[in-house]
């Protein structure tokens, strides 16, 4: 079906916005979609903050290009279909692969992030990630362990040196204690 001048650019320029706010896409095939696969599979994807979108191939191509994306021409075969991530993209990656499960009429193609593009196979990997707010406190984990272990370090010697001083004062109380016993009896 043709479509004017304008619409196109109003597509683009859609595309272009929906783009600017992804963390990344996840291209799909949505041959024989009926509605009703449709519409749970964007209601899946609402509750992980994604869309599911379908496009023009040529228009967003063009918004890919306008944004700094890749534009994987291989990808962008076919009535493609995008699951766009504005937070979570590993979150949106595993539903739609948990989606493609039951329902055979679509097919994941890859993803794009920013100017890569990601192979089908290696989006499994991708949602196996743990959420952006676990991987970040993992992160700051491991920076502030080696900091703590140096911290332990240098008590250590303070503690010895307690130790040491305990040891000799609980000699000591003890040595006056045997000699007064003594000198009691």
């Amino acid at each position: 079906m043709a479509i004017n001048k304008e619409r196109r650019q109003a597509l683009v320029k859609s595309y272009i916005e929906l783009l600017e706010k992804a963390k990344g896409v996840v291209v799909t095939e949505y041959r024989g979609m009926t509605m009703q696969n449709l519409d749970a599979l964007r209601a899946k994807l609402r509750e992980k903050n994604g869309q599911f979108t379908i496009t023009k191939n040529t228009l967003l191509k063009i918004a890919l290009d306008e944004v700094g994306m890749a534009v994987p021409d291989d990808l962008l075969q076919g009535p493609v279909a995008l699951a766009v991530a504005f937070d979570d993209l590993p979150a949106i990656v595993k539903t739609v692969l948990d989606f493609t499960k039951d329902n055979e009429v679509i097919v994941v193609k890859g993803g794009i992030i920013g100017g890569s593009t990601i192979k089908e196979k290696d989006l499994d990997a991708l949602s196996k990630l743990p959420p952006l707010d676990v991987l970040r406190a993992q992160l700051v984990g491991m920076a502030t362990m080696p900091m703590a272990e140096f911290i332990s370090l240098l008590d250590e010697p303070g503690r010895q040196v307690v130790a040491v001083i305990k040891a000799a004062t609980d000699g000591l109380v003890n040595v006056l204690a045997a000699y007064s016993q003594k000198e009691a009896a």
